[in-house]
């Protein structure tokens, strides 16, 4: 399907924020970060694993600087996907990291104090006619952390995993596909960056705040499909009325508004009430997940990890309620970096049969099949539950949601989603 044509009404005076997506919209692709490499599944599926591992960690230690007092600037950085687009005049293909967790587009701008290796040329704005410094005092350069010197907005972007981008402020032409063009868009020209972009030059930034992809180009909703984790088959995002989840029994669900002056007001919260598998309801008291006034508790959806991760008190209940259900051998000590692992039988070649989960969401069900919550390992003779636990709040991951396409409602904050075979769209 070709690329539709994105129309941008621009309102540029004084470097303010670009105007709506036009009614049309557009839509790009999304890859895997391991895609291109020759990972079997089972190294594929460990090494998501253990880069959830690594965001959460982060996210623990972004939200406890924030409740803290602690001026948060400490962001994610780190995903499972890929976005690919250009920048500039002439345009010059980049690839971004995309990052639902925090707010800032940013690429490695030449000549460089210190680059880190990328695929691709290093953008240099001297060659682009459309590039523009982004002069301060100026209200773009609030949206997040800055300082000026020499009527520069400087940021310091620093992420857990030990990524520093340092740079400035400006305004540049972007372009996703062979012709979606958005002009004068705000974004990080880094020029000192150390750490580690994942085959990347930079990252998109796609929370909720007001340098972010969505907060920018003002499209009334966008969504995604992920494909199954095992697939070939490109995933979406859409922009604008693209944005459509089509035919089908919709589920819809309010998107919960963060505590104002935390971090995580850029997340998408979701108000989770209880999970069931099967016909069985589980004892969760429906205040587990409940966001609390100090940013802490909450589930939120996040694309850029792959295990869900519940609040320890729920998880718990969770946990038990599956080793009751399911008659084998607890697994005690694997290599999965997953909590609870079952042993399965000598020379098993099929999974045992698990029934349907379902999050019970404000107003919407969620149900998971057997397939997006539990991992065969047939080589370690492993059967693991793909849901962890976390202390502080909740993260509704990709894994979860193959085969799903989920629309975000930005000026009715509200989730919708829709079961999918994504594999074959």
């Amino acid at each position: 399907m070709a690329t539709s044509v994105l129309l941008l009404l621009i309102a540029l005076l004084l470097h303010e924020p670009l105007a709506s997506v036009a009614p049309r919209g557009f839509r790009v692709g999304l890859t895997h970060v391991d895609s291109a490499r020759p990972f079997a599944f089972t190294e594929r599926f460990h090494r998501a694993v253990r880069r959830s591992w690594d965001r959460r960690e982060i996210l623990d230690a972004k939200m406890s600087r924030s409740r803290s007092g602690i001026g948060a600037s400490v962001e994610w950085g780190d995903g499972e996907y890929l976005i690919d687009l250009a920048i500039g005049t002439p345009m010059l293909p980049i690839t971004a990291v995309l990052d639902t967790g925090s707010d800032l587009t940013w690429t490695q701008c030449g000549p460089c104090f210190e680059c880190l290796p990328q695929p691709s040329p290093y953008y240099d704005p001297s060659d682009s006619s459309t590039f523009a410094v982004l002069p301060c005092p100026c209200p773009s350069c609030t949206g997040i952390p800055t300082r000026c010197t020499l009527r520069r907005c400087r940021y310091n972007a620093t992420y857990e995993d030990g990524t520093i981008s340092l740079g400035f402020l400006a305004t540049e032409a972007l372009t996703f596909g062979r012709n979606t063009s958005v002009a004068g868009f705000t974004f990080g020209c880094g020029t000192k960056n150390t750490g580690s972009l994942s085959n990347s030059t930079g990252i998109v930034g796609m929370g909720r705040g007001p340098l972010s992809l969505p907060s920018q180009l003002h499209p009334s909703k966008y969504s995604y499909w992920l494909t199954p984790f095992n697939s070939s088959t490109t995933s979406h995002r859409f922009l604008g009325s693209m944005a459509d989840l089509g035919s089908g029994f919709v589920h819809s669900t309010p998107i919960v508004l963060s505590p104002n002056n935390y971090s995580s007001s850029s997340f998408y919260y979701l108000s989770l009430q209880g999970i069931s598998v099967g016909h069985t309801l589980f004892p969760i008291p429906n205040t587990t997940f409940q966001l609390k006034a100090d940013g802490s508790g909450g589930l939120i959806v996040d694309s850029g990890s792959s295990v869900t991760s519940l609040e320890e008190a729920g998880y718990d209940i969770l946990r038990k309620e599956l080793i009751s259900l399911v008659h084998l051998p607890v697994a005690n000590q694997t290599s999965t970096g997953l909590d609870l692992c079952f042993s399965l039988p000598p020379g098993s070649s099929s999974p045992p049969a698990m029934p349907d989960m379902i999050f019970h969401f404000d107003g919407a069900d969620m149900t998971i099949p057997p397939p997006n919550y539990m991992h065969c390992d047939f080589e370690q003779g492993l059967f693991c539950l793909v849901i962890t636990g976390m202390t502080g709040m909740s993260v509704l991951g990709n894994y979860q949601q193959q085969n799903l396409h989920v629309l975000f409602d930005l000026d009715a904050d509200v989730l919708s989603f829709v079961p999918a075979m994504c594999d074959g769209l």
